[in-house]
């Protein structure tokens, strides 16, 4: 059954693989030049500008593929299923982790990272309020009466 609980420390471990994974490909680019690089055109022709934007864009796809391998490989590594941490499974290990929905966790964390980390926020302070017995924020105005 998924629970406050259960579904915080999804989250926190879907973007602490993707903050690893980040790291890795930021690690990558240090090593590949053609990673780091910031194509301009050259002259100010069409194609070279069209030459330019398809540099920018193998090196964008580079740079996210590295990215869903590395932390593919690292929810291998780990042998935690998400989904078992998301239902609040008694255990989260799995036997074999090298199957293809690890592969497919690891692209959803990179692609979701920005979403499970706003979330993730929420959730934790919706957290904090339930236990601390408060109701939640209402939005507020200040009004007046009809001045006479």
């Amino acid at each position: 059954m998924v629970t406050l609980d259960s579904s915080i420390a999804f989250l926190i471990y879907i973007t602490a693989v993707s903050s690893a994974a980040a790291g890795v490909t930021e690690a990558c680019k240090s090593i590949v030049p053609f990673l780091a690089t910031d194509y301009e055109a050259k002259n100010d022709c069409w194609e070279d500008h069209n030459h330019a934007a398809r540099l920018m864009h193998h090196k964008r796809f580079f740079n996210l593929l590295i990215s869903v391998v590395a932390a593919s490989g690292i929810f291998g590594m780990l042998g935690l299923d998400p989904a078992l941490i998301l239902t609040g499974a008694p255990s989260a290990y799995v036997e074999d982790s090298w199957q293809v929905g690890t592969w497919l966790w690891g692209i959803v964390a990179v692609f979701g990272s920005p979403f499970f980390a706003s979330l993730l926020k929420i959730l934790e302070g919706f957290k904090q309020s339930v236990n601390n017995n408060q109701p939640p924020n209402r939005p507020r105005q200040k009004v007046s009466g009809p001045r006479e």
